[in-house]
């Protein structure tokens, strides 16, 4: 039984909020009944010094760390309103359902017990006007009828039900299934706000935002705080700080965020959203649905005609016609909507829905017309090709919208290059702001010297040979036998995916694919049947996590350089030229020690794990940025031949240790 945990002091009495988060990490350390991690304890206190005085801090907390428990240490212990940013949703509920209640029962009674709140994206809430509209069109206008009397599909009537029981409105609450979760929802894009909807007032979503309002600690996602960024600060409210865990994913989904993505899809959204508004708009509806379901399909021939690739302005290109008539199409359908006077609740949910639909589809065309200078334009090809606009560097953004109003922590346990946090520092805007960045790494509890060997096979063929391929099949099959299994393939395409998997077939193990089963059951299956492989490109290079035996070697097939032609990352490159920096070493190496860091560190997951990290890129060995990329990886001891990488692999603790 772990010792009942002493309460933190009250922060008027602490000598300084470093001293106070130490204090709060060892009550929620006794709660848990685990043990003090050295690098954590350091991470609190460098969050609590950061968000006391207001600077910035940028914070690599290798894997194990317990990076969530030491920044909500510090920044309970700085006595700040904070928002965690995570990337991904599995954080998020982590954050909410395990770690901040073990943080509140560790401080219950004291002055400085957290309240917190989590709020999703708007597509994770039902839409009380979405419910409206799709009750109007399945004959049922009367809200007060008895519900038995009412003849609706059981899906539909299911969704009622749950709306009047539900007090979040969250979807992963319901308990069942709903097959078109969009028809009962709505995006940020969509939603008109609280005060031009007819249901705000009941706003399961902004119920959320409300609820966040009165919270100490508010989980949000990084597309989430983009959308905040995007509106200049009003979604979210004030707060004091901000903590963006895997901060390594931030740039990337902020230019994500607040680009634009204009493809056929978002006409026909248009199109259905105005047919809910159909009755306001008379004989006009079907003539005006037809217009858009056309000017879809036209949209959607031009662009399969048109060759991917960057442009300058949209005008230039054959989809250009096609774009003009869309425009003329959204503003007759917002000019004729604007002057109507809808008196019924689900009529004008509709057309303040289709209203923000025109707007943002005229806007996006107007960019896409006329990009600023900081912005790359591209048409995407593949199966459903689109238009896209992305800000080539977020650096300045951040730092105009971010920096300069709030402290922020950045934290992840993979943001150095080289041994050095200054190139992401850079991409993340700190650079760019008066507030002074302290950049920290702190260590994590695992013993790479006795646990691990990182294999660098110099004898492989350079990747870009055509012998390469047969190569490394044959060195991941050997080392695959010498570990018996246990071994998660990590590929940087599709195409080496399926010959690795083709090459493993031979062996004695069962090799899942990745794409033959979901996510989830992948990886049960994985974690279930000891010795099988994994083979996988980059969804599985981030977020698993599996401890044991199941995985004891991690082989990388290459380094994962970012594509020369990817219009996004050949726009950087420019941008860093023009700049005077040079471009792979701002551009590319960053984002490739960064996965390749990610990448390795699927391997060890617990003080008990122990195995091998195989890059078969024979590069990291003779180029001279390999041992910028080794400084990125965790400390293992390096291993040159794939002899030794198998002894270690067979139990012998010594292999490769000189």
């Amino acid at each position: 039984m772990p010792s009942p945990p002493s309460p933190p002091s009250d922060p008027a009495h602490a000598s300084s909020a470093a001293d106070l988060a130490e204090e709060i990490l060892e009550a929620i350390v006794a709660t848990r009944g685990g043990h003090r991690r050295t690098g954590q304890v350091a991470m609190a206190r460098a969050v609590a010094e950061a968000l006391d005085d207001g600077h910035h801090l940028m914070v690599e907390a290798g894997t194990g760390t317990g990076k969530s428990f030491g920044y909500l240490a510090g920044a309970l212990a700085a006595g700040r309103r904070v928002v965690v940013a995570t990337a991904t949703k599995s954080l998020q509920d982590q954050l909410a359902g395990t770690d901040l209640p073990v943080v509140a029962d560790a401080l219950a009674g004291t002055p400085i017990a957290p309240r917190w709140a989590v709020v999703k994206g708007r597509g994770a809430y039902l839409c009380r006007s979405r419910l409206s509209e799709r009750l109007a069109e399945a004959g049922w206008t009367d809200q007060g009828a008895l519900f038995d009397a009412v003849e609706l599909p059981e899906e539909l009537r299911r969704v009622l039900a749950w709306s009047a029981e539900t007090e979040t409105g969250d979807r992963d609450e319901a308990d069942f299934s709903v097959e078109d979760w969009g028809a009962y929802t709505v995006g940020g894009m969509e939603c008109p706000g609280r005060e031009a909807c007819p249901d705000g007032d009941a706003c399961f979503a902004f119920a959320a935002l409300d609820e966040a309002a009165a919270a100490d600690v508010v989980v949000v996602n990084h597309h989430l705080y983009a959308a905040h960024l995007a509106t200049d600060g009003s979604l979210l409210g004030p707060h004091d700080a901000l903590v963006v865990d895997e901060a390594h994913r931030f740039e990337d989904t902020i230019a994500s965020a607040l680009g634009i993505d204009l493809a056929p899809w978002r006409v026909f959204q248009l199109a259905r959203v105005l047919g809910g508004a159909a009755p306001l708009l008379g004989g006009e509806a079907g003539r005006l649905q037809r217009s858009l379901a056309a000017a879809a399909r036209d949209l959607d021939d031009d662009l399969t005609a048109t060759t991917p690739g960057r442009f300058r302005s949209v005008v230039d290109l054959p989809v250009a016609r096609s774009l003009e008539r869309l425009v003329r199409l959204g503003d007759e359908i917002g000019a004729k909507l604007r002057a109507t006077h809808p008196e019924a609740p689900a009529l004008g949910g509709a057309r303040a829905r289709a209203l923000r639909l025109v707007g943002h589809l005229v806007v996006d065309i107007g960019v896409l017309a006329e990009p600023g200078d900081d912005v790359v334009t591209w048409v995407d090809g593949g199966p459903r090709p689109s238009l896209k606009a992305a800000p080539v560097d977020v650096a300045a953004l951040l730092a105009d919208r971010l920096l300069g109003e709030v402290a922020v922590v950045a934290t992840s346990a993979t943001l150095s290059v080289g041994g050095s946090l200054e190139p992401m520092a850079r991409r993340l805007g700190f650079g760019g702001v008066d507030h002074p960045v302290r950049l920290e790494r702190v260590p994590g509890p695992f013993d790479y010297a006795r646990q691990t060997r990182l294999l660098i096979d110099a004898t492989l063929p350079d990747p870009r040979a055509d012998s390469w391929a047969e190569a490394v099949g044959d060195a991941t099959v050997e080392l695959v036998e010498a570990a018996g299994g246990r071994s998660l393939v990590l590929c940087t395409s599709r195409r080496m995916v399926d010959q690795l998997a083709e090459r493993l077939l031979g062996t004695r193990h069962r090799i899942l694919v990745q794409g033959e089963l979901g996510t989830a059951a992948l990886r049960a299956a994985f974690v279930e049947d000891e010795t099988s492989v994994l083979v996988a490109t980059m969804g599985f290079w981030e977020g698993l996590d599996v401890p044991g035996r199941s995985l004891e070697l991690v082989v990388i097939d290459r380094v994962p350089f970012p594509r020369p032609d990817d219009p996004l990352w050949s726009a950087r490159r420019e941008a860093a030229e023009a700049a005077g920096r040079p471009a792979f070493m701002e551009v590319d190496l960053p984002r490739a020690a960064t996965l390749l860091a990610q990448g390795a560190g699927r391997l060890i997951r617990s003080t008990e794990d122990r195995g091998v990290v195989a890059i078969l890129d024979s590069r990291v060995a003779r180029a001279r940025y390999g041992p910028d990329l080794v400084a990125a990886l965790p400390p293992m001891p390096v291993v040159r031949d794939r002899v030794e990488a198998a002894a270690f692999l067979a139990g012998d603790p010594v292999a490769g240790s000189a």
